[in-house]
């Protein structure tokens, strides 16, 4: 597999301060926290994999080769508004790892210490074997989303509660500002290989909603 460094153009910079940020599956809470960070981010670092550059959307080369379990997104664009950064290292073969970010859009910077925004989408895909719905924090209820099953999905950056998908070994966190445009990412979700949004996915795998899996363990 090719390597971060050679996936992009030197001087591509992210344009995002902030990232939303769920918690592992084996965190006690399981409560998702956004992580402010400084806006730029190298790419010798290892964590951009696609160039924001305006000339360009960014390559889905790596995380086409990703097999350690199925990755979804949201198309080129998402109610309008591009594709603008994949985040995180396809190059691991971990079926515990969280492997990558989907940014849709751009976000004006705010602060004066440590500059930082959110993303208007933000689409986030882990294993199941580090992210599952019965070690999530709070009460929910799971529904039917295609063949798969979700649970939250009320939106906005304010007490809105993102997303969640979980479909095969695969969990899905789709975060917005907004709650249409949240569900308009959902209506567009594929595979990272497909053109197409897909209108059914494979159910939860065996035991993983209520973290039954053998790879479901905590720490230690």
């Amino acid at each position: 597999m090719q390597s971060l460094a050679e996936s992009f153009p030197k001087g591509t910079r992210a344009r995002y301060g902030a990232m939303r940020s769920g918690m592992p599956a084996h965190s006690s809470s399981m409560n998702i926290h956004r992580i402010l960070g400084i806006a730029w981010v190298s790419l010798l670092s290892g964590l951009v994999l696609g160039s924001c550059a305006a000339s360009a959307a960014p390559s889905l080369n790596a995380v086409k080769k990703f097999d350690a379990y199925r990755l979804y997104y949201g198309g080129t664009d998402v109610a309008g508004l591009p594709l603008e950064e994949i985040m995180g290292d396809p190059s691991q073969d971990d079926q515990r790892s969280s492997c990558c970010n989907f940014i849709y859009g751009t976000c004006e910077l705010e602060g004066e210490d440590h500059p930082s925004c959110s993303p208007p989408i933000e689409i986030q895909v882990f294993s199941a074997c580090r992210r599952w719905f019965s070690a999530l924090s709070g009460k929910r209820r799971l529904y039917d989303f295609r063949g798969a099953k979700a649970t939250g999905g009320k939106g906005g950056v304010e007490g809105g509660s993102p997303m969640e998908i979980f479909t095969g070994r695969t969990t899905v966190v789709i975060w917005a500002n907004d709650r249409n445009i949240l569900k308009s990412a959902a209506r567009n979700l594929r595979d990272v290989r497909a053109s197409k949004p897909q209108s059914h996915f494979p159910p939860p795998a065996p035991g993983s909603l209520w973290g039954k899996m053998a790879c479901q363990r905590k720490p230690g």
